[in-house]
């Protein structure tokens, strides 16, 4: 019996000659802004989702997968964060998760698209929850390289930098966020008691782009430390990097993170707690292997693509 395609589908290319299909079950907005195609729809299996240039960004079903592992793991490691530096996170979810830390005081949110962010704030409410309003948060609409570049020559600092960017393509805005040219800027504004943390691409479905991610941030930090989670909607694992030249997540013990998340963490977390802490760290051994045998990094020159 011939299988029924559905009418109208999200087709997210992984590779050449690998995709995956899923039906939209219903459009409940569209936008065609100044950089990019952004839609927010219900998918079947995931229910409602941004997708961004025809990539699923995040879904209802499991963004705190994704948020709560690329926030909670750096914010928990540090003694107490209090300046925090985002750049991306057009929805607003990564903002969310770092106020509900305590001791944060200032969070500077740095997205290109403002679009995006105002189509964020209408339409994806579960997702930011009113994050946009908190009278911590300053967002600025700009390019998030040179937001850093002339913070650093402003003198100014920061304990924790989250970059939630888009993968970097070569026709995108995000390929010169991923080289060691623009993570010695990064660092300049932490310091060396600070620690930064990028997504970094699927190390199952971009192995090579992943290894690369840490190779370049292990040019630039005493530590690179990777490390992944599983996301559904990112088609199985996802990988990040935290990078620091004083703080390692990895020395934490379960009793330490049960305890800074009782004192430090305001409102519940969904996803993320001490066993998974563990968990995230434990990286399989294929993995292991990936990064041991891949040398290359990143430079300006000569920067890093996912195939498109």
């Amino acid at each position: 019996m011939a299988m029924r395609l559905p009418w109208k589908l999200v087709v997210e290319w992984i590779s050449e000659g690998e995709g995956c299909f899923r039906e939209i079950v219903r459009v409940l907005a569209e936008k065609r802004t100044r950089f990019q195609e952004v839609l927010v729809a219900e998918l079947s299996g995931l229910g409602k989702s941004l997708v961004i240039d025809g990539k699923i960004q995040s879904s209802i079903s499991d963004e705190h997968w994704y948020h709560e592992a690329l926030v909670h793991p750096v914010m928990i490691a540090h003694p107490s964060p209090r300046r925090v530096l985002v750049l991306g996170g057009g929805e607003g979810a990564t903002i969310r998760e770092v106020l509900k830390h305590r001791s944060v005081e200032r969070v500077v949110m740095v997205d290109v698209d403002r679009d995006v962010v105002e189509f964020a704030k209408k339409y994806l409410v579960e997702w930011h929850q009113g994050a946009f309003s908190d009278q911590r948060v300053e967002l600025v609409i700009g390019d998030g390289r040179k937001y850093v570049a002339e913070a650093s020559k402003r003198g100014e600092s920061f304990d924790v930098v989250i970059l939630d960017l888009v993968d970097p393509t070569e026709a995108g805005p995000a390929a010169r966020l991923y080289t060691v040219e623009f993570y010695k800027l990064v660092k300049e504004l932490i310091g060396d008691k600070g620690v930064m943390v990028t997504q970094a691409t699927s190390p199952a479905l971009t192995p090579r782009v992943y290894t690369v991610i840490r190779n370049t941030i292990a040019r630039v930090f005493r530590l690179s430390i990777p490390y992944v989670t599983y996301v559904r909607s990112y088609n199985g694992l996802w990988g990040f990097v935290a990078g620091s030249d004083t703080i390692d997540p990895r020395q934490l013990s379960k009793e330490d993170i049960e305890k800074r998340i009782r004192d430090r963490v305001t409102q519940p977390l969904r996803f993320y707690d001490p066993e998974t802490h563990v968990w995230l760290f434990t990286l399989p051994r294929p993995v292991r292997e990936l990064l041991e045998n891949i040398k290359e990094y990143a430079t300006d020159n000569n920067p890093v693509y996912v195939p498109v």
